[in-house]
């Protein structure tokens, strides 16, 4: 079995890199640049600076650990020329999320917010850097939707809405299977931004949560429920604006 070799003589790098083959218990080994290439290493991480210093047909490098390892195993797993990429999001307070290549589920996760999954689409748009890519959100949750469409049209990312219903799955990764239902799944593309309003029920929810977050100490106002659901400011922000004696605007 090929496995990764690790060639850098940056400390920094060596030890971020080491953590995160560690930590997916991944198997790899440590190369001195004067050292012969074992025959069992697939590909070859080390830094940008390092690049051209190796003379090895499969070499990674890039800025994020993450990244760059996520890279190697592609290119281990011969994925590596992947042309199609599709990638789907279901909306919500903690977006699902899925990468499908050519046909193939690649990663499925939860993103951390709405605007997280930013983050996770520009992972996997570098990890395939030659793929041509599509983000396809459901259309349910028209805050949260709105909100990441916004943040990836900002981007630049070809963007489809897609009916998520029949989507939702028994299973106990719901919202990862709703995404990965949602990337194969053609929508409209919308032609610009997208209105953030929240409606009534989503501001009177909000409240409520403000409630039980601050055990029934406050509620925060309607105004400041509307900026937590537009994504400008965090509940606990809010609950401690509310407490200073926060005026509407």
């Amino acid at each position: 079995m090929s496995i990764i070799g690790l060639q850098t003589e940056d400390p920094r790098a060596y030890y971020e890199i080491i953590e995160c083959l560690r930590e997916r218990k991944l198997p790899f080994v440590s190369l001195e640049f004067s050292d012969a290439i074992p025959a069992n290493v697939g590909v070859i991480v080390t830094t940008e600076e390092e690049r051209d210093r190796i003379a090895f047909d499969k070499v990674v490098a890039d800025s994020d650990p993450e990244i760059a390892v996520s890279r190697a195993l592609v290119m281990l797993s011969g994925e590596n020329d992947v042309k199609e990429l599709t990638i789907g999001i279901d909306p919500g307070n903690r977006p699902g999320f899925a990468a499908i290549g050519d046909g193939r589920i690649l990663r499925t996760s939860i993103a951390d917010s709405p605007e997280g999954v930013r983050d996770l689409v520009d992972e996997m748009i570098r990890t395939h850097p030659n793929a041509e890519v599509v983000v396809r959100i459901g259309h349910g949750d028209r805050t949260n939707r709105n909100r990441i469409f916004n943040k990836l049209w900002d981007d630049g990312h070809r963007l489809e809405i897609v009916d998520e219903r029949n989507t939702t799955k028994r299973s106990h990764t719901p919202d990862e299977d709703a995404a990965a239902e949602i990337a194969i799944t053609p929508g409209y593309q919308p032609r610009k931004r997208q209105d953030v309003e929240p409606c009534d029920g989503e501001i009177k929810n909000i409240q409520r949560l403000s409630r039980l977050e601050s055990s029934g100490s406050v509620t925060v106002s309607r105004d400041l429920a509307k900026m937590i659901a537009r994504g400008e400011i965090t509940m606990e922000d809010a609950i401690a604006l509310q407490k200073n004696g926060y005026t509407e605007r």
